[in-house]
């Protein structure tokens, strides 16, 4: 009886041993496994953040474009003939010798000029333009991401009618 005690408390000894080891076990997964998912997580927010960092240096790209083109106007004006002369008191004097001796009114004819050439070049190279031109090639670059390049197989040959010969008979139906 004696060695049968002994020998029970060996076996609940190891039994021990082994619960405790296999907990350990389970601990050492369970600590590697969040380990790992700390990791995964790490890495999909640096993937994200690296996106939004290159979404944002486009957008911001996008928009100094943009605001370049508004500038259009303006640039226009600085080259045109005689601008830059504006103010020069002989410019100011010959341009109103020669709109009072065709008899027209300088001041409403510049500023009408002004306007045109304003619109004209917003509507050409204007910001909401420029916006959203760049707002469908970035649609078209992103379906040709998502979309494989596939061609449409060409329809059926004998559906087909030749250039210059007739059609099927009014009421005639495909197939019959």
């Amino acid at each position: 009886t004696a060695a049968a005690e002994q020998g029970a408390k060996q076996a609940a000894a190891q039994k021990a041993q082994q619960q405790e080891a296999q907990q350990r076990a389970a601990e050492t997964a369970s600590a590697e496994a969040k380990r790992q998912a700390e990791e995964e997580y790490r890495k999909r927010r640096m993937q994200e953040d690296a996106a939004y960092r290159r979404q944002q240096e486009q957008r911001q790209k996008m928009d100094e474009m943009a605001d370049s083109a508004d500038d259009s106007f303006k640039q226009f004006m600085k080259e045109e003939d005689g601008e830059d002369q504006m103010g020069d008191a002989d410019y100011e004097d010959s341009a109103n010798a020669l709109a009072g001796a065709i008899g027209w009114n300088r001041k409403e004819i510049e500023s009408k000029a002004d306007n045109a050439v304003k619109q004209l070049t917003q509507a050409i190279g204007g910001k909401k333009v420029v916006q959203s031109l760049q707002g469908m090639m970035a649609g078209i670059r992103y379906a040709r991401l998502l979309a494989p390049f596939t061609r449409a197989p060409p329809p059926p040959a004998a559906g087909r009618i030749a250039p210059g010969a007739a059609g099927p008979p009014v009421g005639a139906v495909p197939g019959r």
